[in-house]
């Protein structure tokens, strides 16, 4: 019992240190954040935090964790029992654009490092990648997706919707999360009815 609560309290004393740190590159911009700043917001010691995370760097990797855990856990418990692979695809989609509202810049600057190979974020990224192309081999599998694509050309075509959105949406900053979802569906409708097995 009591290793159990030890572990909680790693737990939450991580996602407080992330949450923090999502805030503080928000407000104050990444190269402006200190790690002194992001221990005292999170009201632990430095020596704590970097128990936790080593640099700035690593603390990019804890978000990208977390919301590649979030997709994760979209696909594995909510979207279970949804039957309609193309849904499931849809419902990735708007989450992560919508997550992406609240923290617009530091999204990017990690959308930006995850396309570099010599990054540590570049893995989070072919993780994207590998959960998009399970949920595209599916819809292949279910004749919603055309079969006669590659589902990684496929997989790109998406990639290539959440990229439009970061960096393509002036608006972005300023829309709210259901706004971001209903105009992702959107566009994700436009998509996929060019992309439907005939």
């Amino acid at each position: 019992m009591k290793q159990g609560r030890r572990e909680l309290n790693k737990l939450q004393c991580r996602n407080r240190i992330l949450k923090m740190s999502r805030r503080l590159f928000t407000a104050k911009g990444y190269e402006n954040t200190t790690i002194e700043d992001i221990a005292e917001a999170s009201e632990i010691s430095k020596a704590t935090l970097y128990n936790y995370f080593s640099s700035k760097e690593h603390l990019l990797q804890g978000i990208a964790d977390a919301a590649l855990e979030e997709i994760r856990q979209l696909v594995r418990e909510d979207l279970r029992e949804e039957p309609d692979s193309l849904e499931k695809l849809r419902r990735v989609m708007e989450t992560l654009v919508a997550d992406s509202t609240r923290y617009v810049a530091l999204t990017r600057r990690i959308f930006y490092l995850n396309v570099s190979p010599d990054s540590e974020l570049h893995g989070a990224r072919a993780e994207l990648l590998e959960i998009l192309g399970q949920l595209v081999r599916e819809a292949q599998d279910q004749r919603q997706l055309r079969r006669d694509l590659p589902a990684e050309e496929l997989v790109e075509v998406f990639l290539g919707i959440y990229l439009l959105t970061q960096f393509g949406w002036e608006d972005m900053e300023r829309c709210t999360e259901d706004e971001c979802r209903r105009k992702v569906g959107r566009v994700m409708d436009q998509v996929l009815s060019g992309l439907a097995e005939p």
